[in-house]
């Protein structure tokens, strides 16, 4: 099988358990690539008596446009399999501290989640990240930035810190591994909260959709994606011609949800999203690290067992970051789930494709 090496040029990422920073150097430019599609449109009257979900780029007659919320998730060998991750609308990934990531799944429909979890602390990009879909974000406890940032209100959240009704631990797991919520505890506490579940007057959608299903012009295979954070965290997706959808691997096993069917338990995605941006140590003590999220770069987007070279941009902290294909136009995604992966520009970060 052909393998082709697109990966970021270098910064040292610590690995799990061994703390610093990093030298951070420049990315790996894309090549150009052609893509030609159709955007969604809402007005489009072919789906009367449908409601349109921003997500997902999809259309339906039970879905209730709304906030969604976005719940912070554990993603250690130790505290998974995870729980109705596989439900998720979107869900992103990014290292934190030691070479390690966490999740954040983003959620349209949630008031019906039995169980979702294990629930881990909040970073302050990943509420960056939240506030971008305009999401209500679910968090058990916060590190400094992250606190500093959730004090001055700029965010609607739910903590299991400050509101025990919102969380609960389960018993066939330690801590910190056993912090869990539920849809009907999520709805409880936007209530208690007095959160509104409308999206605000200045909302602009982050991702944009085809309006059917489209093949990549020129895209270039990849069958397999495989995602490096760190040392760590290597972390990769195949690609199913059968459901024509990415499955996800943690691990060198499938990721699974453990309140899935047990015949289709496996998190698996339409789109597949890595954003290559740098990370940058800001606490030598625990390797507390800082993403730049702010301003423009490059990465690729996988659809269909193919990949085209991106580019991305955020131009400040309260705008979307947008996706644009090489010549400039904004990428559309299929309808579907998606997963971003955002890495960093370093020697122990890069992605590949077979």
């Amino acid at each position: 099988m052909k393998k082709r090496l697109l990966t970021a040029t270098f910064l040292t990422i610590a690995v799990l358990g061994l703390f610093g920073c990093g030298k951070k150097e420049e990315t790996t430019e894309a090549t150009t690539t052609e893509v030609t599609t159709e955007e969604a449109s809402s007005e489009d009257t072919s789906h009367e008596g449908m409601t349109y979900n921003e997500l997902t780029g999809e259309w339906s007659a039970d879905y209730v446009s709304r906030r969604p919320v976005a719940v912070m998730i554990n993603n250690l060998k130790e505290a998974l399999p995870s729980s109705s991750t596989k439900q998720a609308d979107v869900i992103y990934e990014c290292m934190v501290e030691g070479g390690i990531t966490r999740l954040m799944a983003i959620y349209s429909n949630y008031e019906n989640l039995e169980k979702v979890g294990s629930v881990r602390s909040a970073r302050h990009y990943y509420i960056n990240i939240a506030n971008e879909y305009n999401a209500i974000y679910v968090h058990y406890g916060q590190s400094k930035p992250a606190k500093e940032i959730l004090d001055q209100k700029v965010i609607d959240n739910i903590n299991g810190l400050t509101y025990d009704a919102g969380f609960y631990r389960d018993s066939d797991r330690v801590a910190p591994h056993n912090a869990y919520t539920t849809g009907e505890r999520i709805v409880k506490g936007i209530e208690d909260f007095n959160y509104s579940t409308e999206y605000d007057s200045t909302h602009e959608k982050v991702l944009t959709f085809n309006e059917e299903d489209t093949d990549l012009t020129n895209g270039q295979d990849a069958g397999t994606v495989r995602v490096s954070f760190s040392n760590y965290s290597k972390p990769y997706f195949i690609y199913n011609a059968d459901t024509k959808l990415y499955d996800r691997y943690e691990y060198d096993a499938p990721q699974i949800d453990n309140l899935a069917d047990e015949n289709d338990n496996v998190l698996n995605f339409k789109n597949v999203i890595i954003q290559i941006s740098s990370y940058e140590c800001i606490n030598q003590k625990n390797d507390l690290q800082e993403l730049t999220q702010i301003g423009e770069g490059t990465g690729y987007y996988c659809t269909n067992g193919k990949e085209i070279p991106i580019t991305w941009k955020k131009e400040t902290k309260g705008t979307p970051t947008k996706y644009y294909t090489e010549d400039g136009q904004e990428l559309l995604l299929n309808p579907g789930k998606t997963w971003i992966s955002i890495i960093g520009d370093g020697e122990n970060a890069g992605v590949t494709f077979e």
